[in-house]
């Protein structure tokens, strides 16, 4: 009951429940909170591929019209990498609430690394819980982005501009860059060739 007390704070009462984040102490709720969540999250993205993976992902390259062959989506062979990437998931939470918390530093943050940890596991409950749904899980991301935001706000005690230009300027960043990947790629695979598309 206390786990789907606290999704429901995340989700509908955030501003309220990052203040009330300064009273819990270390990593060890928000760890078993991530765990929990993460375990629902992959489990719903290995069913959700064994299912409509194959279709899915036919769809997605006739979109962006992707000369490649479709994977098979077996049960099996996905099971042992699906366990893998759980528990990858599982440490990089760590690596990122590190990076989050080194640079909160830079822009004067006073925190320590486990209130950090706390509001970036809290932060991703959106992405944890509908991330295996298609298009919904923009959607999700953007709102944990934002919980990320507001978060950042009530606990470290920042201004809003300040709290949202501290993620947004790196994530103008990444986006640009991720996006001229994503542009060369399709070229590349689509049998196009990006220095004379627009010639």
């Amino acid at each position: 009951m206390h786990m789907f007390k606290r999704i429901k704070e995340v989700l509908f009462a955030p501003d309220k429940f990052f203040l009330n984040l300064n009273k819990e102490k270390g990593v060890q709720d928000s760890l078993l909170f991530y765990v929990i969540l993460l375990a629902f999250s992959v489990v719903m993205i290995y069913l959700f591929n064994i299912t409509l993976g194959e279709l899915y992902t036919k769809k997605f390259y006739e979109i962006f019209n992707l000369n490649l062959q479709v994977q098979s989506y077996d049960a099996l062979k996905l099971l042992p990498t699906t366990i893998l990437g759980y528990f990858i998931a599982l440490v990089s939470s760590f690596l990122v609430a590190g990076i989050i918390y080194v640079w909160l530093l830079i822009f004067g943050g006073k925190k320590d690394y486990a209130k950090t940890y706390q509001l970036w596991v809290y932060s991703e409950t959106p992405s944890l819980l509908l991330s295996w749904i298609p298009l919904i899980s923009f959607f999700a991301w953007l709102y944990s982005f934002i919980l990320l935001i507001r978060g950042t706000k009530k606990i470290y005690e920042f201004s809003m501009l300040k709290s949202v230009l501290i993620y947004v300027i790196p994530l103008i960043v990444i986006i640009t860059i991720y996006a001229l990947l994503l542009f060369f790629v399709a070229a590349t695979f689509g049998n196009l060739n990006p220095l004379t598309r627009f010639s």
